[in-house]
């Protein structure tokens, strides 16, 4: 694997870290103290890139479930 496929950014539908952080207002490392706590939902791999579903995130956000 070459360092182009990372270069090329998160995948159409995803967030990745970086696109949290912007939405949160948080640094990347809180986004993961977020996760540990269970107050995020887990992302998942892609090559070495931690991405989350955007449709997963965003009904997430609607459920109030962040909140709790």
């Amino acid at each position: 694997m070459t360092r182009e496929k990372f270069k090329q950014g998160v995948p159409r539908g995803y967030y990745g870290v970086k696109d949290l952080s912007e939405m949160f207002g948080k640094s990347s490392r809180t986004i993961y103290q977020m996760i540990a706590e269970g107050r995020l939902p887990k992302p998942f791999k892609d090559g070495r890139r931690n991405i989350w579903d955007k449709k997963k995130i965003d009904n997430w956000l609607k459920s109030g479930e962040f909140l709790s």
